[in-house]
Parts: structure tokens; sequence; C-alpha cells
């Protein structure tokens, strides 16, 4: 479909399959993460499943501003443009509040949700300009029912969901629908650093989300919709 998509945290788990869902379609991505040689191998990777041409590999922190300024100049540079921008780095941690240090707190709140809001700030003035694009939030399904010591990683993930709904608003008449995407519990290393035990009948393939993501890119659905996926 030839659309230039920016997948953060993408080198494994929901980003990259996400990654070879659009690759598979003709799309180009860009996908990157803090660790060069996990950049590197996921672009490898990659290049097996379409025209390596057509993936381009970047390294930088969704936390630091000055990264996503890179990341997004360097996307431009590279491409020209970018259609299509989906926020879906995350990290979490399970714990109490109590047992939550202060440093860890920030660690999740400034991935998950300020560097969503980063990343917004800084494509959303390039999608204006193309008068053109879609936005899709990776947030969760405790987005919107919080789970016991996952407080920090809820509070970030609701927060993910309000970013989403005032983004909508803010630009309803530009041609940029912005999207909130909630996955249940989905089989990555976030999932098996979590601590949670659950049925694996109920965890989801990361491709499964990764299908649900490509369709939500369509842009069919009215800006500011959330979508859920559960296991069927």
């Amino acid at each position: 479909m030839d659309r230039i998509v920016l997948i953060t945290g993408s080198t494994r788990g929901i980003g990259y399959a996400t990654a070879a869902e659009f690759l598979k379609h003709d799309d180009r991505v860009i996908v990157f993460c803090r660790h060069e040689v996990h950049t590197d191998v996921a672009v490898r990777r990659l290049g097996g499943i379409g025209n390596e041409q057509n993936v381009l590999g970047l390294v930088g922190d969704v936390r630091e501003e000055k990264d996503v300024k890179k990341i997004v100049g360097q996307s431009l540079r590279y491409y020209g443009r970018i259609d299509v921008l989906i926020n879906n780095a995350g990290v979490a941690a399970y714990r109490s509040i109590e047992e939550t240090s202060g440093k860890e707190f920030d660690r999740i709140i400034e991935t998950n949700l300020k560097g969503t809001f980063l990343f917004m700030r800084h494509v959303i003035p390039v999608m204006k300009r193309e008068k053109k694009g879609i936005i899709i939030n990776i947030s969760s399904a405790m987005g919107i029912e919080a789970e016991a010591d996952f407080s920090a990683y809820s509070a970030s993930k609701f927060g993910v969901i309000g970013l989403t709904k005032a983004a909508a608003e803010e630009i309803s008449e530009q041609q940029i629908p912005v999207y909130g995407v909630l996955p249940w519990a989905v089989d990555t290393t976030l999932l098996a650093g979590s601590g949670l035990e659950l049925d694996p009948a109920d965890v989801l393939e990361p491709e499964y989300v990764a299908r649900k993501i490509f369709n939500v890119a369509k842009g069919t659905k009215k800006s500011g919709a959330l979508i859920k996926v559960y296991p069927r």
C-alpha cells in the first residue's frame, strides 16, 4: 500500500509483529528502540519478509525529546513523510504501590505515556503539512480496568487513553484520525516478566494483535475510537 509507518518499540513483541504485517502489504516501516544491536537484528529479520529497502532501522529513547526529534527528522530525510504513527513502546512492573520506587514509576510513565506524547507532538505537525495521516496509540486492557500490583502501568495506560481522546478532539478538523488499541495479555517478554499467571488460552499472539492494528490503520473508524483486542 506504500505507506510510511513509524512504529515505536518495534524490535520485538507487538511492535515487531506489526512491522512485519505492514511489510507483507508492501508498506515501508521505520523500526527502532534504545539498543542498536536489537534494531540491527530486527532489520535483518524484517528484510527477509519484504524488500529490505522498505525497512529503516533507527536508535533512540522515546523518553528523550532530542531523540524523538532525531528519529522523526531521520525518517523524513529517508522517506519524505510519515503516514502512520504507531506508539507501541512500553514497559511494566509487577509491584504493589508500596514496593514501587519513584524511579521505577517515572521509568514506566515516561516510556509509556510521555513517549507517546512526544511522538505525537513532533509527528502531528508533519501530518498537518501533508494533510493526512493516522495515529494509533497502544494502550491496554489495563487502561480501562486497573489491576492490583500494576499501579504504574495501569496509570500510564489510562493516561494514553486520555491523550488519545484529547488529541482526537484537538485535530478533529484535520484528516488525521487518532485511535487507541487496547490489547488483552499478549505473549511477549513484557508479559513474561510481569509475574502474572494466566491460562495460555487467554494469552494473545503478537501476530493476532498486529493484524488488528493493521486493520485500524485503514482509518475507517471514527477518530477517538478505542479498539479492544481480547481473546477470541
